[in-house]
């Protein structure tokens, strides 16, 4: 023994009154009562380290158990290929050395990284001096591993047996480290068990004591209130924008109707329904297909919408994105020359008389039978402007923002007529604002913006111009809404209305969580922590059990969170995070839920287990594996198809509906 000058520090490892779950969960209640250390110092610098690292040991009769935490805020980036073996050893992960007194054995090293892996192995001296590794079989030993929002957490439970030692009584110690290996981050570091650490990260020699203790860890769980949901409107109008077209489900007026209770419950009180080609107007029924809505459909949605203080807006489009329309023989000759796109007509000729009965017809008769008192003009991405021969000699020596002023003021004309409000997208008035010269300051500009940004200035532009702002955020991460939401209170928005696109085989279901971000948002400010408002919005809708389910996908936004997926260095992360999140949302159907959020939830797994397999598809290269992925997609896509056809409206859309598996299909031939 070496006669230190100095005292190594002890660290009490409590007794588990039961074995921990090995979820990776860490609410057993041997966690909530054991001594979790949360002081780690690098190796190199002895400064305490900027990601937040605990740790925590605690025992039974038959087994060691350990707990970690650790904060990765690129866990996109991060390595955690290993599901076992030594690969573990070279991934980022937690380390856990032991010095139990085996003879000859200086230590036992036992690593885990994200994945649940863990790998053994012993240092012994059989050399000039340096010692050497040896791998030994980890059987036995179990981990549970769960990726958070924060980072990962994991538990281990170490059986005596598998490190060759016996059972050890209360009292006995042994003396070990732990420590974590931040292969990402460059940096090694520690637990600090006291203030001024001598001990290092492996140096067998000075490892602190670790004391089996007779006191009890376990603990109750703590009854922790319910999240508190906000309920003071902050905006005039609340709600999401639907698209019907370019192969989206166009869902039966009897489906939406099953979801007005829920959208009310958030607090919602709009929906825009976007149509092209998916409303029939009786003046001209020819380009609408077989299924598409009548006015007579829209109207009795209002209606039914009426009893929850629901307005169902109309949104029709009047210039670009007019592919359905123009795609009927009957209107091909209304679109703009050079207005192709993707091979099909695209936009509308402004001057082409056609264009203006066409337009005078449908928006009159969309005035006459809708009870909301806006239309949605829709307007955006029409820059196809002043291409024709008959567009050049009708608006010659004028810009493109002057042609598209006229062609808005005629819109504008006609629908106001009826006692309706104007609303537009913003993006083409913004784009040319030459255009805004005598533009009408009553029409409400619908300001999107898609990506995540901290400022929208185009908010404050707009409202200090004179025109009424709705802030349009998209649903391509939940979180979108919280910021363009603030930049909407802060300079008096009328709404927030978030944004759904071509969401072609997913059921609505599928973005219960960007309803609620939507439903936060035109309630209350951004939310201080994303990884927390996650959980607190399933522990809203699906119950406490639901916070899991919530976690899980903050998990799988950072498990996502990088620009560049070449770089990523373990792939494997996002599809357990994927299949996390999977796993968990059938916990939540198991525990029985009932109502709007069963409902919910089984279209919500539905679409992630689709999603996983387009991912898996992709990536399988057995036999064995090819025949696992199409099975399973052969008995969703059966699944998939008898929601279709009990929800939807329109035959022609199907093939977009089938779209993913055909994917999978492809994906599989290869």
């Amino acid at each position: 023994m070496l006669n230190l000058p100095y005292d190594l520090p002890t660290y009490e490892m409590l007794r588990a009154g039961a074995a921990p779950a090995l979820d990776g969960w860490l609410d057993s209640p041997c966690w909530r009562g054991a001594r979790w250390v949360e002081r780690f110092i690098s190796m190199e610098t002895d400064e305490p380290i900027t990601k937040r690292t605990a740790a925590a040991l605690a025992w039974d009769a038959e087994c060691l158990y350990l707990g970690v935490k650790v904060e990765e805020p690129r866990l996109a980036l991060m390595r955690a290929d290993a599901e076992r073996g030594e690969g573990v050893a070279h991934d980022d992960g937690m380390v856990l050395y032991l010095d139990p007194g085996l003879p000859g054995v200086e230590y036992l090293a036992l690593a885990v990284n994200a994945r649940g892996g863990v790998f053994l192995q012993q240092m012994i001296i059989d050399n000039p001096g340096w010692g050497t590794h040896y791998p030994l079989p980890a059987e036995g030993i179990r981990a549970g591993a769960r990726l958070t929002g924060a980072g990962w957490q994991a538990e281990v439970a170490i059986p005596f047996r598998a490190l060759g030692v016996a059972a050890p009584d209360a009292g006995t110690a042994w003396r070990g480290n732990v420590g974590r290996d931040d292969k990402l981050g460059y940096d090694w570091s520690f637990w600090a068990l006291d203030s001024d650490p001598k001990y290092t990260y492996g140096d067998w020699q000075l490892f602190p004591s670790l004391r089996f203790s007779p006191l009890p860890a376990d603990l109750p769980a703590p009854v922790a209130p319910p999240p508190v949901w906000p309920e003071t409107p902050r905006f005039a109008l609340r709600g999401f924008m639907y698209d019907t077209s370019r192969g989206s489900q166009v869902f039966t007026v009897d489906y939406w109707i099953k979801k007005l209770p829920f959208l009310r419950g958030l607090g919602f009180n709009a929906v825009i329904m976007y149509f092209e080609n998916h409303l029939r107007f009786p003046s001209h029924p020819e380009f609408a297909p077989e299924g598409a809505w009548e006015l007579g459909d829209l109207r009795r949605l209002q209606d039914a919408a009426a009893a929850y203080d629901i307005d169902i807006i109309p949104a029709q489009v009047s210039f670009g994105h007019a592919h359905g329309i123009l795609a009927s023989a009957t209107y091909r000759h209304l679109a703009e020359e050079g207005s192709d796109f993707m091979g099909a007509p695209y936009q509308l000729c402004p001057s082409h008389p056609g264009t203006k009965e066409l337009l005078a017809d449908i928006f009159t008769e969309l005035c006459r039978a809708s009870r909301s008192p806006y239309v949605s003009i829709n307007a955006d991405e029409s820059a196809y402007l002043g291409l024709c021969p008959r567009c050049r000699e009708a608006f010659a020596g004028m810009g493109k923002g002057d042609i598209f002023r006229a062609h808005i003021a005629l819109l504008h004309e006609v629908i106001t007529a009826h006692g309706k409000q104007v609303m537009m997208w913003d993006d083409m008035p913004w784009t040319y604002p030459e255009a805004l010269e005598g533009f009408p300051r009553d029409i409400i500009m619908l300001d999107w913006h898609y990506d995540l940004h901290r400022r929208y200035p185009s908010v404050e532009v707009w409202r200090a111009m004179g025109f009424p702002v709705v802030a349009c955020p998209g649903m391509y991460r939940a979180h979108n809404a919280f910021s363009l939401a603030d930049e909407g209170a802060r300079h008096g928005a009328l709404g927030v209305i978030n944004t759904l696109w071509e969401d072609h085989s997913l059921p609505l279901g599928s973005r219960w969580v960007h309803f609620l971000a939507t439903a936060w948002a035109a309630h209350a400010p951004a939310p201080a922590s994303i990884a927390d408002w996650y959980a607190d919005a399933a522990e809203y809708l699906f119950g406490a059990a639901g916070r899991r389910l919530g976690t899980s996908l903050a998990a799988e936004l950072l498990a996502e969170r990088t620009m560049y997926p070449d770089a990523r260095l373990s792939p494997a992360l996002s599809g357990q995070a994927a299949r996390q999140v999977i796993a968990e949302a059938e916990a939540l159907l198991a525990g029985g839920l009932a109502g709007d959020p069963k409902a919910l939830l089984e279209e919500f797994l539905y679409a992630r287990r689709l999603l996983l397999l387009q991912t898996e598809a992709k990536r399988a290269e057995t036999p064995v594996q090819h025949a696992d992925i199409a099975a399973r997609a052969e008995a969703l896509k059966a699944e998939g198809l008898a929601r279709w056809r009990a929800q939807c409206t329109v035959p022609s859309q199907l093939p977009a509906f089938l779209e993913r598996y055909t994917a999978i299909e492809q994906a599989l031939a290869k």
